[in-house]
């Protein structure tokens, strides 16, 4: 027959739970106050008993010095005056007087029959030790030996009652220390619970608390608060990041999508898949253009605005004689002059970020330009230190109502403008720079951008 074991299961034992910071901070002071407290008490004690004992030494040696005395000069006086002396502050010793060895009279208090053997074998003229819990004091004079001696366990008993008393005062000393620290301990951590909540849900209406209090709470609470503010707005970069991408890119996709589904449905001449074809890439051409705008945008968003900079100097009209060559084949192609005019304004920053302003700026200007006009690129240093830069052209200008904030961020429902003018601003904001849309002159549209000198330009290192 097959044997079956079976094990019992052990249920698990649940782990502790941690102990708040509170009560820790109580235990803790609780326990310090105490070993403090009885460490005290305890010195205390054996100073008290030392104290005592000199005490009891000094009133022994005393009366065996008066009874040494009295045995030398008038012995027969000493069962008269004996107890006398043997009496202070109505505690009795016990004294034994030897002549030649033999005891010749014992007074006081009961006590043993010899209260220290040892002096008596040897020849000092006086010994002072405790001997079988009397403190005993011995004098020699010739042949007579006095030994007086009080007995040590009244004063014992009031140091146990020292010692318990003690105790129990220290200890309910340092219950009410634990006490007033753990409510101390609570009202100071009440903001900070307080804080702990708020925090769990940062995205609640109102400041969080205490930002007022002038101790580690209230820095807690200020560093917390920056970040959140910090956090608040990558928030907001990143929606807008998102708007800026799903508006941008929805429009071309959606065109080029229906476009190709529209070729496909039938068969074609091939002029007809030529010019589908020539659309696609143009499309495409625009696509690449919007990647490489939110690219930039989101380079610039992580940039650190203000401060001095420790950048490379770059040269604005260099960078903007780069762009006009870029863009001047198609400033031809649609017969239009493009001109480039000024002088060497030299800036701190991004040689990258700052070309795609250029770029942007100059590259709407060719597109919503009709043929025969002009476009116009100037680039002067400013007196106090920086640059200035002026793009403005003969076109029909700005559509009315998208010189708005929502323009500026991309979210415009006018076909072609938005994204690259949120880089233009926010590659501009980083560099500690202005961005400044109006009508040129004429009627067309004029774009200014300043830029800061080398001293004010913020540290471009997130690159």
């Amino acid at each position: 027959m097959p044997l079956h074991l079976e094990c019992a299961t052990i249920p698990a034992t649940p782990p502790l739970r941690p102990l708040t910071l509170r009560t820790r901070l109580t235990l803790l002071t609780f326990g310090v106050l105490l070993c403090t407290l009885l460490a005290f008490a305890g010195v205390a004690g054996v100073v008290l008993w030392q104290v005592e004992l000199r005490s009891v030494a000094r009133q022994v040696a005393s009366q065996a010095d008066a009874l040494l005395a009295v045995v030398q000069s008038t012995p027969s006086q000493l069962d008269d005056i004996g107890d006398d002396i043997l009496e202070e502050s109505g505690i009795t010793a016990s004294a034994r007087v030897y002549v030649d060895g033999q005891l010749r009279w014992a007074g006081g208090a009961s006590g043993p029959d010899t209260l220290d053997p040892e002096f008596l074998k040897g020849s000092g003229p006086a010994w002072a030790r405790q001997v079988g819990g009397y403190q005993v004091i011995s004098r020699r004079g010739g042949m007579v030996v006095v030994q007086v001696g009080r007995n040590l366990l009244p004063l014992k008993h009031l140091m146990q009652r020292y010692a318990s008393v003690a105790a129990m005062t220290l200890l309910l000393l340092s219950v009410l220390g634990g006490w007033l620290v753990a409510r101390e301990v609570r009202r100071a951590l009440r903001p900070l619970e307080a804080l702990a909540r708020r925090v769990g849900h940062l995205d609640g209406p109102g400041p969080l608390p205490g930002l007022e209090e002038r101790d580690e709470v209230g820095a807690l609470a200020r560093a917390l608060a920056e970040s959140l503010r910090a956090l608040r707005a990558e928030r907001e970069r990143e929606t807008l990041f998102l708007a800026s991408a799903s508006h941008e890119l929805r429009t071309p996709v959606t065109a080029m999508l229906a476009d190709l589904q529209h070729t496909l449905s039938r068969e074609r001449p091939p002029e007809e898949w030529h010019a589908a074809l020539e659309r696609t890439e143009r499309t495409a051409g625009r696509l690449r253009q919007l990647t490489g705008n939110l690219m930039t945008l989101t380079r610039a968003q992580r940039l650190l605005p203000l401060g001095p900079s420790r950048g490379p100097t770059v040269d604005l009209l260099t960078l903007a004689g780069e762009a006009v060559d870029l863009l001047q084949p198609l400033a031809m192609r649609r017969d239009l002059d493009l001109w480039l005019d000024g002088a060497s304004a030299p800036v701190r920053g991004d040689s990258t970020l700052l070309s795609s302003v250029l770029e942007n700026l100059i590259g709407n200007a060719v597109k919503f330009t009709p043929p025969g006009g002009r476009v116009l690129v100037d680039v002067s240093a400013q007196p106090g230190g920086g640059a200035a830069l002026r793009v403005e052209d003969t076109g029909p200008g700005f559509p009315g109502g998208v010189l708005t904030d929502a323009f500026v961020r991309g979210l415009t429902e006018v076909e072609g403008f938005g994204l690259g003018l949120a880089v233009v601003r926010r590659v501009v904001e980083v560099h500690g720079g202005t961005l400044h849309l109006g009508r040129a002159e004429g009627g067309g549209a004029r774009v200014d951008v300043t830029l800061p000198g080398e001293e004010a330009i913020s540290p471009l290192t997130n690159f």
